[in-house]
C-alpha cells in the first residue's frame, strides 16, 4: 500500500504540474481569443464614430472655405470697379495729353476733334464701359452714348435722387485734380429701381475739361458673380464631391452636371426633390439629408448629406455633400478587413496556445524533477537578472525618449504628450496650447562664450522652465536651442497668456555661467487645439510658422496662429510656386524709367526695373517677388534675365554707333559675388554688342557692409573692363561715406526718401546738399531718385545735381514706348 502510494505520488509529481500548466494554458488561450473578438467589435464602434467625424468635418471645412472666398470676392467689388475705371481714365488721360503735347500749335477746335474722335469709340467692361468729356462750366464736349448733347450745357442735369452730376463732379476734379463721384440712376431694363452708378474723372487743365467714365455698381458685382460660379464649378473634392449653388429662387446657379445648371430646384429640376429643395435653402450651416437628383455613375443610392451654407448678401444657398453609399462602402471594407484580422489572429492564438500547452506537457515530462532541485537556485539567478534587464531597459528607453544636455523629454515623448493632451482636453470640451519657444540671437553667445557656455546655458533654461510646470503640463527640447511647451485643459485664452508670461519670466532673470553674467531673450509661437489643429504634427507646424513669423516681426515677441497667417501661408507657397516657372512661362518683362540731364532735359540713360504679372497672382510687387526669389536661390536666374532682356531691347533700339545712352541694371548682393557673375556678365553685353561703358550697375549698400572684403576685387574687376558703378539708395546706411575712400565709384544715387522730404525739412535739405558736394569733390555722378515735382527739380538744378530720375520725368515704360517718345532726346 505504501508502494503503491510512492508510486502516485511519484506519478503525481510526474505529471501534475505539466497538467496544471496545460489547463492554465487553454484558459489563457480561450481569454486572449475573447480579448481579441472584444477589442475587434471596440475597433469596428470606434471606427464608425472616427469616419463619421472626420467626414463631416471635412466638409465644413470645405463649405466654409468656398463661403470664406464668395465673401472676399463681394466686398472686393466697389474696390475693383473704382481701380478699373481710374486706370481706364488714367489711360485716356495720356491719349488726351500726348495728341494735345504733339498738336499744340493747332487750334482748339481741331485738336479737341482729334482727341475726340480717339476716345469716342474705345469700349471696356464688356462693352458697358465709355469715356465722357466735359468743361469745368457744365458744357458737354464728347458723349458717345448720347452725341445730341454735345456742345449743350448740363450743369443742371440731376440723378434721381436730385443730385447735380456733371456740376458737382466738375467742381470736385478741378479742386483735387482727379475725384470719384456717386449717382444713382434707373437702368433701361428695369425703371422701378434705383442702381448706384460710380464715375471717376480726372482733370485736364489745357482746355479746362474734365474726362470721365463710370459703371453700375451692379454689373460689376454681376461679372465677380460669374467668375465665382466658374471657379466654384471647377471644384472637386474626391472622386464624387463637388460644390452646388442656388439663388433664392431656387435657380441652380453651380453643379457638376452642366444640364442642371440653370434649373429650378424648388420645381424637381436639378438637385433634389422640391421639398428637399426647400429644406437645403432654408438651412443655414446645418447639414440635410435628401435624397438627389443627380447620381453619379457606379452609383445605385441617391441619399445624400450635404453641409449648406447661406450667403444672404447675394441669395445663395452654397453646400457639399458625400452620398451615403461612398461611406457605407468604406466601412463595409473596413469591418470586413477587420474581422479578416482578428479571424487571422484569433488562428494565431489557437495555434500559439496548443503548440504552448504541447510543448511544456513534453517539457514538463523530461525536467519536472531537474526543476524541483534547481528551481531555487535558478529562481535567484533569474531574479538578478530580470532586475538587471529591467534597469538597462528602462534606462534606454530614458535615453532614447530624453535630451541628454537637459534632461527634458525629447520628440519622440513630445508627440506622445500632446496627444495625450489633445484626449484629456477633448473631454473636458478644453482647450490645449502648443507654444514653440526659441532662444533670441543664441548664436551670439556660442560666438562670445563657446559652446560648453551654450550648453549649460540650455541646460539652466530647461531646468527653470520645469521648475514652474503645472501637473498636466509638458515641455520639451526640440533641437538647437528650441523648446516646446504643451499646456492641456486650458479654459479661455486668459490662461494661455497666463503661460506665455511664465515662460517670458524666465528670461527677465539673469544667468550666470562660468562666472559670466549672460542675459538672453526668446521668441514664442502659439498654436491652439482645436481651432489651429488636431494632431500633434499640425500644432507644432503651426506653432512653428508663427514662431519664425514673430521673430521677423520682432525678436522677442509672442504671436498667435490664426486665419491671416494661415492665409498668408498660403499666398507664400503659391507665390514661391508661380515664380519658380515665371521665366519658363514668360511672365517676367522690363520697363525702363528714363535718367535726364537737370541742365537741358536731354535723356542721359535709363534704368531697367523688373516687373512680373501671373495668371493668378496679379501684378506681383517687385518688393515682394525679389526678397522671395533671394530666399529661394532664384536671384542669379532673374538677374541674368534682367541683364540680357534690357541689353537685347537697348541695343536694338539704341544702338552703339547712334546712341550713347547708358542702361543702369540693378544687381543683387548675391548675383555680385558669384562665382561667375564677371563672366556672365561680359559674355551678355558682347552677346547683344552694347559698349562696356554704356552699362551701370547699381549696387546696394549693404552688400558693401557685408562682403567688402569679398566685394572690392570684384568692383576693381569691373572697372578695369570699362563698366560704371553706382551707389543705390545713397545715405540710408550707417557707413555710406567710408565707401568712398575704399572704392572707386563712378555714381551716387541719393534716396528717394531725402528727395521727398527735402522741401519740408532742413536737415533732409542739408543731407542733400551735403552729398551732392561730396560727390561732386570726388568727380562722382549724381543721380536723384524719386523726382516728383517741379519744385524739387530746381532746387536740385540749384544744388549742381547731375542726373534727374522720378515720375517728374517719367514713370516706368516699356522699351518700344521709351524709343517712340525720347529718340530725338539723346541726341
Amino acid at each position: 500500500m505504501a508502494e503503491l502510494t510512492d508510486k502516485k505520488l511519484l506519478t503525481l509529481i510526474t505529471y501534475a504540474p505539466a497538467a496544471i500548466v496545460a489547463v492554465f494554458a487553454l484558459l489563457w488561450t480561450a481569454l486572449s481569443v475573447r480579448d481579441v473578438m472584444l477589442h475587434s467589435e471596440q475597433e469596428l464602434i470606434s471606427l464608425r464614430a472616427d469616419f463619421q467625424q472626420r467626414q463631416s468635418t471635412q466638409l465644413t471645412s470645405q463649405v466654409e472655405y468656398v463661403a470664406q472666398q464668395v465673401d472676399y470676392a463681394r466686398e472686393l467689388t466697389e474696390e475693383q470697379l473704382e481701380n478699373t475705371i481710374r486706370e481706364r481714365i488714367y489711360e485716356a488721360h495720356k491719349i488726351a495729353t500726348r495728341i494735345y503735347e504733339s498738336n499744340r500749335h493747332l487750334p482748339e477746335a481741331t485738336v479737341t476733334k482729334m482727341i475726340t474722335d480717339a476716345l469716342r469709340d474705345i469700349r471696356f467692361n464688356q462693352g458697358r464701359g465709355y469715356f465722357f468729356i466735359y468743361k469745368i462750366d457744365g458744357m458737354s464736349i464728347m458723349h458717345p452714348l448720347l452725341p445730341k448733347v454735345e456742345g449743350t450745357s448740363l450743369w443742371d442735369f440731376r440723378d434721381v435722387r436730385g443730385s447735380y452730376i456733371v456740376r458737382d463732379m466738375g467742381e470736385q476734379v478741378k479742386a483735387n485734380d482727379e475725384a470719384f463721384y456717386r449717382w444713382w440712376f434707373v437702368k433701361p431694363d428695369n425703371k422701378n429701381h434705383e442702381f448706384e452708378k460710380i464715375g471717376f474723372g480726372k482733370y485736364f487743365a489745357p482746355y479746362d475739361w474734365f474726362i470721365g467714365t463710370g459703371d453700375y455698381v451692379v454689373d460689376v458685382e454681376n461679372d465677380i458673380k460669374a467668375t465665382v460660379l466658374k471657379w466654384i464649378n471647377n471644384l472637386r473634392f474626391g472622386d464624387y464631391g463637388y460644390v452646388f449653388v442656388m439663388d433664392e429662387k431656387g435657380t441652380v446657379l453651380s453643379h457638376i452636371d452642366p444640364n442642371l445648371i440653370g434649373r429650378n430646384a424648388l420645381q424637381g429640376e436639378s438637385e433634389s426633390t422640391p421639398s428637399d429643395a426647400a429644406r437645403l435653402a432654408k438651412a443655414d450651416h446645418q447639414f440635410v439629408t435628401y435624397q438627389a437628383a443627380y447620381l453619379p455613375s457606379g452609383l445605385d443610392d441617391r441619399t445624400k448629406t450635404s453641409y449648406v451654407i447661406q450667403i444672404p448678401a447675394w441669395g445663395w444657398t452654397i453646400g457639399s455633400g458625400v452620398y451615403e453609399q461612398v461611406s457605407h462602402n468604406y466601412l463595409k471594407q473596413r469591418e470586413l478587413q477587420a474581422k479578416s484580422e482578428g479571424q487571422s489572429t484569433f488562428r494565431q492564438m489557437a495555434t500559439l496556445g496548443s503548440a504552448t500547452i504541447l510543448f511544456v506537457a513534453l517539457f514538463s515530462l523530461g525536467l519536472s524533477r531537474v526543476i524541483a532541485k534547481r528551481f531555487q537556485r535558478f529562481q535567484r539567478r533569474i531574479n538578478q537578472d530580470f532586475k538587471q534587464l529591467k534597469q538597462t531597459k528602462d534606462q534606454l528607453e530614458y535615453i532614447a525618449r530624453h535630451d541628454e544636455l537637459t534632461g527634458l523629454p525629447n520628440r519622440s515623448l513630445l508627440h506622445e504628450h500632446i496627444r495625450e493632451g489633445i484626449e484629456k482636453s477633448e473631454q473636458k470640451c478644453c482647450q490645449l496650447a502648443v507654444m514653440f519657444v526659441d532662444l533670441d540671437d543664441f548664436k551670439k553667445v556660442n560666438d562670445l562664450y563657446g559652446h560648453s557656455a551654450g550648453d549649460r546655458l540650455l541646460s539652466e533654461i530647461g531646468k527653470k522652465f520645469e521648475a514652474f510646470l503645472e501637473p498636466g503640463d509638458f515641455v520639451a527640447r526640440f533641437g538647437g536651442d528650441e523648446f516646446i511647451f504643451c499646456f492641456p485643459c486650458l479654459d479661455n485664452l486668459a490662461q494661455t497668456q497666463q503661460k506665455v508670461e511664465k515662460i517670458k519670466q524666465v528670461f527677465r532673470q539673469q544667468f550666470v555661467i562660468d562666472n559670466k553674467v549672460i542675459f538672453t531673450s526668446c521668441s514664442i509661437g502659439v498654436a491652439m487645439y482645436p481651432s489651429d489643429g488636431h494632431d500633434p504634427e499640425e500644432l507644432i507646424s503651426k506653432a512653428d510658422i508663427v514662431l519664425y513669423k514673430s521673430k521677423a516681426r520682432q525678436k522677442g515677441d509672442v504671436l498667435f496662429f490664426d486665419s491671416s497667417i494661415n492665409l498668408q501661408v498660403q499666398h507664400d507657397f503659391l507665390l514661391e510656386r508661380e515664380l519658380r516657372g515665371a521665366i519658363e512661362r514668360g511672365e517676367l518683362y522690363v520697363v525702363y524709367q528714363p535718367q535726364v540731364e537737370t541742365q537741358g532735359g536731354r535723356l542721359h540713360g535709363v534704368e531697367s526695373l523688373l516687373r512680373w504679372h501671373n495668371p493668378q497672382l496679379g501684378h506681383v510687387s517687385p518688393i515682394e517677388f525679389i526678397s522671395l526669389a533671394e530666399e529661394i536661390g532664384l536671384i542669379n536666374q532673374l538677374g541674368q534675365f534682367v541683364i540680357h532682356r534690357a541689353c537685347e531691347e537697348i541695343s536694338q533700339l539704341f544702338p552703339d554707333s547712334d546712341s550713347d545712352l547708358t542702361l543702369s541694371i540693378n544687381i543683387s548682393p548675391m548675383q555680385l559675388i558669384s562665382d561667375a557673375f564677371v563672366t556672365q556678365l561680359t559674355e551678355a553685353v558682347t552677346r547683344y554688342r552694347i559698349a562696356n561703358h554704356r552699362i551701370t550697375l547699381e549696387i546696394t549698400e549693404n552688400v558693401l557692409i557685408n562682403d567688402m572684403p569679398k566685394v572690392k576685387p570684384i568692383i576693381e574687376q569691373l572697372k578695369e573692363l570699362g563698366f560704371t558703378i553706382s551707389l543705390d539708395d545713397f545715405g540710408t546706411g550707417y557707413s555710406s561715406l567710408s565707401y568712398l575712400s575704399h572704392l572707386t565709384l563712378d555714381e551716387i544715387k541719393v534716396d528717394r526718401v531725402f528727395i521727398d522730404k527735402m522741401l519740408n525739412s532742413e536737415q533732409s535739405d542739408s543731407l542733400v546738399k551735403a552729398i551732392i558736394a561730396i560727390a561732386r569733390s570726388s568727380n562722382m555722378r549724381v543721380v536723384a531718385e524719386g523726382v516728383e515735382t517741379e519744385a524739387q527739380r530746381q532746387r536740385l538744378q540749384e544744388y549742381g545735381c547731375d542726373i534727374l530720375q522720378g515720375y517728374l520725368i517719367e514713370r516706368p515704360i516699356s522699351a518700344q514706348l521709351l524709343a517712340e517718345k525720347y529718340a530725338t532726346r539723346t541726341e
